[in-house]
Formats: C-alpha cells, structure tokens, sequence
C-alpha cells in the first residue's frame, strides 16, 4: 500500500510541474563553473538573498525595486533521487565564530525554492492574485559537463586529443613519469597494472589542476568520481596514439581501455546529459579568472580553451511552452566572474573586459541560436571592504579583510588586464590576487554581495513580471 501511495504522490508532483510548466512558473537553473570558482558559495548567496530579500541589497531586481516580491521559502525536493544541496550547513560554516567557506561541490545537488509575487502584467496582475515561481537551482560539478562532448568520440579519437595536451611544456615536469610508464605498458596488461595506472592518471590529473591550474581535464569523473569512487568504469586512461595503432584488435589491453571508455560514455555521461542537463531551461557558469592569472599565460589560455568547450556544451534556443514542456533549451545563459571582492573597484571593468576577450570565440553560437548571454563581474559573498589610503602624496585604492591564516589585513591586490598580455610580461613578472576568508557574521540581514541583484533580475526577472 505505502509504494502505491508513493506512486501517486510521485505521479501528483509530476502533474504539477508539467502544470507549473505549462504556465510559464517553473524554471530549472543549472550552476556549474571549475571547482574553486565559488558554486556553493553562489548558490547559498542565491538562496539567502531570495529568503531574507531587502530592497536596500537588492537594488536591480525590479520586482524587489517595485515591492512586488512577497517572499521565498524552501519547498519540498522534486527529484528525491538526487542529493539535496546543503543550504543549512553551508549557512552554519557562515556563522562559526571563525567563518569558513562552505565544502566544494563533489556531486549533482538540488534545491527547490517558492517564489511568490505580485504580477504586474496578464490576467493574474489585472486580478491582483500574487502568484509562485518555483525555482529549481541544480547544483552540479563543471569537470563532469566537460564529458560531455565524449558523447560524439570513440576512444581512439578521444587518446587522439588528449595525448598532446599532456605533453604540453608547461605541464612535461609533472607529466613525463607517467606518459613513460602509459608507453611501455605491456599489451598483455593485467586488470592490476591498469587499475594501478588509472589511478596514478587521476592523480595526475588532480595535481595538474593544483599546481599548474589546468581546467581542461577528462574525464572529468576521474577528479570528481562521487558515488563511482572505486569503480571499474573510472579504470580507464589514454595512451599514446602511436602505441594504440600499433596494440591488434585482441590486444586484451586495446580491449579493456575501449570497453571501459564506451561504458563510461554510455552509462555515466550520457545518463547524466539525459536526466539532469538536457533537461535546464536557464544556466549559470562561474568562472575564477584570478586564479588562472596567478598561474600564468597558458593556464589563462586554457581557461579560454575550457569556457569554450562549456559553452558549446549546452542546448540553446528560446524557450517556449512546447520547448519547456517537451524539449527543454537553455535561453539565457550568465558567464560571471567571481571574488570581484579581492580587487578594488576600479579594476572589476578591467575583469569585464578579460572576460570578454576569453569569451570571444564562446559567445557566438549562444547568439545563433538566440540565446540571451549575459557577462557579469560578482562577488556572492563579499568578504572585503573597499577603502583608501594614502601613500607618497596620492590616494590609493585598497581592500582589507581576513586571510586564511585569521590575520587582518589591508591590500593593494594590482591591476587586472584587460586582455591577455604577451609572453614578456609573463617572464618579468605575473599576479599574486590572494585569497580570504569569509566575513563575520551573524545571520541576522542577508549577505553582502556584489552584484547578486543583477544576476537575479537577468535570470528570473522576467518571469516575476
């Protein structure tokens, strides 16, 4: 009797999504962005800023500016098959008396927020009724959306593309033991010896990100492998092209890389595309540009690489309500530079621009399909104050807040380029943007931010009409 009326409640809440649907109040938000660029900070903000709204910190969401918004709360998960995001504990790491940024996202997450507000516009405004858009932020690692385009290669197109970025001069320190070993690997390999090396690749992998700032990294499950931890289908790795030509069809080792690829293909990136990603309407991708830049020019240049292969990923195309109902497509898509906090005011132009110049070649196939793309420089959580000082007779523009290490301190963090400079700069000097910790606070008013208000009118706004 309990898994009938599971069934019908399960059915219920489908009926009335297709409803909501159907009437324009439901949208699915995708966040993604390389870890470390800030989405579960982002989506805390997000969601803090929408329960606790005030009109003071949310000056550019015109529903709020109109005192039409009436309210959020949480409301039940629709999809109980996927892991709640963790509003709560992340809020708790806020509040500690030694704040703390909250855990990186290791998974695919989901929160559901009630929006509700007064209509202007249609029958409902005329009516004077508030009506609810339900919001679903789907919360969902970035290194696995770069799997994506292994839909559309075999694995010997796959080793094809991956074997020279591995012998890339900026990365041949790191990665010349193990691009050995993968060449001189019998043909005869056992399940041991492969498993032992795909293990030491997604070590590899983990430390090229860490220390030479990479991004562009498959498969990106080998970074992140959540619930496939240990799992055969993540015992797979490129080898040298030469050598894969040379392994015959009964090659045990050609064999068991193939199987393993096409499986994880199959059933890992596909079912994901299938069931959660094919299925968002708008998408947030965040980006830390300030971190690439402290590594240097071909981390920047990879960066480049990478917010191309994300945008070229989604399914864009404007939304209307056969597309919504049907075959969702993504319609507007938000690019946002993050920690704008760790610079002074006058350089989060100088970011915009960077921005720009890294994008040129992503933004114009959201344009052809007409999808509205928008830029941002933001900071979810701000955890710095702008202020000056004066030094040698001028006045200069600083920031101060909390390092890591619990020490208060004033910076001048430096300008950030507008493009991305020539190989001379690079060799006589580079970028130090350090991080900081979360600010103080008590829980009591929202949190402060930088441009959150804007972000939330591009992407929800024009629903709350």
């Amino acid at each position: 009797m309990s898994a009938i009326k599971h069934r019908v409640k399960r059915l219920t809440s489908q009926l009335e999504e297709v409803a909501q649907r159907g009437m324009d109040r439901h949208i699915r938000l995708g966040v993604t962005g390389i870890s470390g660029a800030g989405k579960t900070a982002f989506i805390t903000a997000l969601v803090n800023q929408l329960l606790q709204a005030e009109s003071h910190q949310l000056p550019a969401w015109q529903v709020m500016a109109q005192s039409r918004y009436l309210g959020g709360r949480i409301a039940p998960q629709p999809d109980l098959t996927l892991q709640p995001f963790d509003y709560n504990g992340a809020i708790a790491c806020l509040r500690q008396a030694q704040p703390l940024w909250p855990p990186s996202t290791r998974t695919i997450s989901e929160i559901r927020l009630a929006l509700r507000y007064m209509p202007d516009k249609g029958l409902a405004g005329q009516i004077g009724r508030p009506v609810t858009l339900y919001l679903d932020i789907i919360d969902y690692p970035g290194e696995w959306l770069l799997d994506l385009p292994l839909m559309q290669q075999e694995y010997e197109q796959w080793c094809d593309q991956i074997w020279p970025q591995l012998q890339l001069p900026a990365w041949r320190e790191l990665t010349e033991a193990w691009c050995a070993r993968a060449s001189s690997l019998s043909s005869e390999a056992t399940e041991s010896d492969i498993a032992e090396l795909a293990q030491e690749y997604a070590s590899l992998l983990l430390l090229l990100k860490q220390q030479r700032g990479a991004s562009l990294l498959q498969p990106g499950r080998a970074l992140l492998p959540g619930e496939l931890a240990g799992a055969p289908v993540l015992e797979w790795f490129p080898l040298p092209p030469a050598k894969l030509n040379s392994l015959g069809e009964e090659s045990s080792l050609r064999q068991t890389l193939v199987s393993r690829y096409q499986a994880y293909r199959d059933q890992v990136v596909t079912p994901f595309f299938r069931d959660y990603f094919a299925r968002l309407d708008r998408q947030v991708v965040l980006v830390d540009c300030l971190s690439a830049l402290n590594q240097g020019r071909d981390q920047v240049e990879q960066l480049a690489q990478t917010l191309q292969a994300l945008s070229h990923s989604f399914r864009y195309g404007p939304g209307s309500v056969v597309t919504r109902l049907f075959r969702p497509k993504i319609d507007r898509v938000l690019f946002a530079a993050t920690k704008a906090d760790h610079l002074t005011v006058d350089q989060h132009h100088n970011l915009l621009q960077l921005m720009h110049s890294l994008m040129k070649s992503s933004r114009r196939q959201p344009r052809y399909f007409g999808t509205q793309m928008e830029t941002l420089v933001l900071s979810a959580i701000n955890a710095t104050r702008q202020g000056q000082v004066e030094r040698d007779g001028r006045t200069v523009s600083v920031i101060s807040g909390t390092d890591l290490s619990g020490t208060k301190s004033v910076r001048f963090p430096g300008e950030v380029p507008a493009a991305l400079p020539g190989n001379g700069f690079w060799q006589q000097q580079g970028f130090c943007f350090q991080p900081f910790s979360p600010p103080r606070w008590d829980g009591q008013d929202a949190l402060p931010h930088m441009r959150l208000d804007y972000a939330l009118q591009f992407l929800i706004g024009d629903k709350m009409r």
